[in-house]
């Protein structure tokens, strides 16, 4: 029973994030700036990691909420603004131990649901799915 409702919570969880759950209650007005052509939320400011090839990677949270990522060519050019969806109310976090790495970072952010939230960038440059790394009961956290 205890597996079951463990799993349970992480399903309700992700579609918390995911923007499926219940309705959050109503926000205070953002303001918004925007960089390279892309609206975010002033507040959480922009993310940036520089790997140990130069290149550089951004990321902020958009007018939509979701989280969205730009990064360099080794032109210097930058590549356009990509989502990487989920539904954020936080600054997003990079992984500092490995930001002078080319292979993996971890970004964080607190989703809709109010847990911490994650992808992982693997070497290849492909990212995992949003996973939840904490999940946050009245009773007690449950970390994954």
């Amino acid at each position: 029973m205890h597996v079951f409702r463990k799993a349970l919570t992480a399903v309700v969880a992700l579609a918390a994030f995911s923007g499926l759950g219940a309705a959050a209650a109503p926000a205070q007005a953002a303001t918004y700036c925007s960089t390279k052509g892309q609206k975010y939320v002033c507040d959480y400011g922009i993310a940036t990691t520089k790997f140990a090839n130069g290149t550089k990677e951004e990321f902020v949270v958009g007018a939509d909420h979701a989280v969205w990522t730009n990064w360099t060519y080794p032109d210097g050019s930058w590549n356009g603004w990509q989502s990487m969806g989920g539904w954020v109310q936080s600054r997003i976090r990079v992984d500092a131990q490995q930001q002078t790495s080319t292979s993996s970072i971890t970004i964080t952010a607190v989703g809709q649901d109010g847990n911490d939230w994650f992808r992982l960038r693997h070497p290849d440059g492909s990212w995992t799915d949003w996973r939840v790394s904490c999940l946050i009961d009245p009773n007690n956290q449950i970390c994954a």
